[in-house]
């Protein structure tokens, strides 16, 4: 996910002291349960947990509606009422099927005998205009229908090609509905590219992932009778990224400006995403990942600085986060835990450094250092892998008569995944060296 667990787990333990138990259990077994819901169950948590440090913090608030959001919240003349979602791209990804259609080529070329890799899957789109802005749709068969193309259409083309000895595969479909180009070039193995249009850019201001996360709880704020507001993370959409600079992109100002505009339910909405910026020099710069909250407040709402106040004081007390919301939300979906240290390694003199949880799979007999602290091991297996550094190292150690002198644990913060160990090889041992 987005933030370590460590540090999510502080954050469900301080919540016990606020929040009933009952209520804890189940953000933990939200975060428990691999799917899209653990994004949004990781954002509720960090902004419960922020705020509970800001002010008097009430959690599912009852409305004459009947409706229970998520937050009530004080803090001496201010008093809000807010629900916490997450927004992503999913359905416009579902709608845009490029990635299940270059993992069924990815699987057809297996039952061909291709080695894996080496594939260029380029897909064209189209470009619908209106009045309103415009809307871009990839030029794919539909998901329902994907697997039946690729059968069908594709797999017999390849077929021909390798029949009469063809050493680059080629493939172009250009049609109303379709339009690809597939270029196969084993020698390439095991790196596949592709390319196609931004379809998941927002260009039209109430027709995107955030606006319609928006509407939908605008009716849920309903008869609050009081300040209400939406507090989003961001659970893998371009829209809250900024990483897109398109010059027909429409901003997060102007869809929350929109959506003001046709629900007078809401008085404010926070945005909340991670910036990544690299830093310093070298062929290897460090990412710098930030926690980054954008307040927008309805006009005319006088709680507006009260609120940027709070909302400031909110971010100090998120965790450093560990990874991009794209790919945390990738992460969440998965079952077990997302590896640690694995593959990452320090020497220095006679000492060898190692992640703790790589080195444990390893004593289990899970794995091996010739991994290379891959996490699909059967899968890294089957490539051709590169020696190992350190199992080199270590071996060198063993045929020098040097056993390990002693073996340090390493504890790093709760910003980490994982710990180190730190083993230190000693003089040589006659037990395993000839006797000088």
């Amino acid at each position: 996910m987005i933030y370590p667990r460590r540090a999510l787990q502080r954050r469900l333990n301080e919540l016990r002291n606020v929040l009933d138990e009952g209520v804890v259990d189940k953000l933990a077994a939200r975060l428990n349960r691999a799917g899209k819901d653990r994004t949004a169950a990781m954002w509720e948590v960090v902004v419960l947990h922020g705020l509970s440090k800001c002010g008097t913090l009430h959690h599912e608030v009852a409305l004459a509606s009947g409706r229970r959001p998520d937050i009530g919240f004080e803090r001496t003349a201010l008093r809000f009422i807010a629900d916490v979602t997450a927004v992503s791209d999913d359905g416009l990804d579902k709608d845009n099927p490029y990635r299940e259609l270059r993992d069924l080529i990815e699987s057809a070329k297996r039952k061909l005998n291709l080695p894996i890799g080496g594939l260029d899957l380029t897909v064209r789109a189209k470009h619908n205009y209106t009045k309103r802005g415009i809307h871009t749709v990839l030029m794919l068969p539909p998901r329902a229908k994907l697997q039946e193309f690729v059968r069908k259409t594709i797999v017999p083309r390849l077929r021909e090609q390798i029949d009469v000895g063809m050493q680059v595969l080629r493939l172009a479909i250009d049609d109303d509905d379709i339009g690809l180009d597939i270029t196969i070039d084993p020698a390439k193995s095991p790196y596949s590219s592709g390319s196609f249009a931004a379809y998941d850019v927002p260009k039209i201001k109430d027709r995107n992932p955030l606006y319609r996360a928006l509407k939908n709880k605008a009716d849920q704020l309903q008869g609050a009778g009081e300040l209400t507001g939406v507090i989003v993370g961001d659970g893998g959409c371009v829209a809250l990224s900024g990483r897109s600079a398109n010059w027909d992109e429409v901003s997060t100002r102007k869809i929350t400006a929109e959506f003001f505009r046709q629900f007078s339910s809401v008085d404010f909405v926070l945005l909340l995403s991670i910036r990544e910026t690299r830093s310093g020099w070298g062929p290897i710069p460090q990412l710098v990942r930030r926690n980054d909250a954008s307040l927008h407040v309805r006009d005319g709402c006088a709680a507006g600085p009260a609120l940027d106040n709070v909302f400031r004081t909110l971010a100090e007390h998120f965790p450093k986060p560990a990874m991009m919301p794209v790919n945390g939300a990738l992460r969440a979906r998965e079952d077990g835990y997302y590896v640690g240290h694995h593959g990452g390694y320090k020497m220095s003199g006679s000492k060898v450094q190692i992640g703790l949880r790589e080195f444990t799979e390893i004593f289990a007999g899970l794995r091996t250092l010739q991994d290379n602290g891959a996490k699909n091991v059967e899968a890294a297996r089957k490539l051709c892998r590169e020696p190992n550094r350190v199992q080199a190292t270590i071996v060198r150690n063993l045929l020098e008569g040097r056993l390990p002198s002693s073996i340090e644990i390493i504890k790093t913060d709760e910003d980490h995944n994982d710990d180190w160990v730190e083993i230190h090889f000693g003089e040589i041992d006659p037990a395993i060296a000839p006797l000088r």
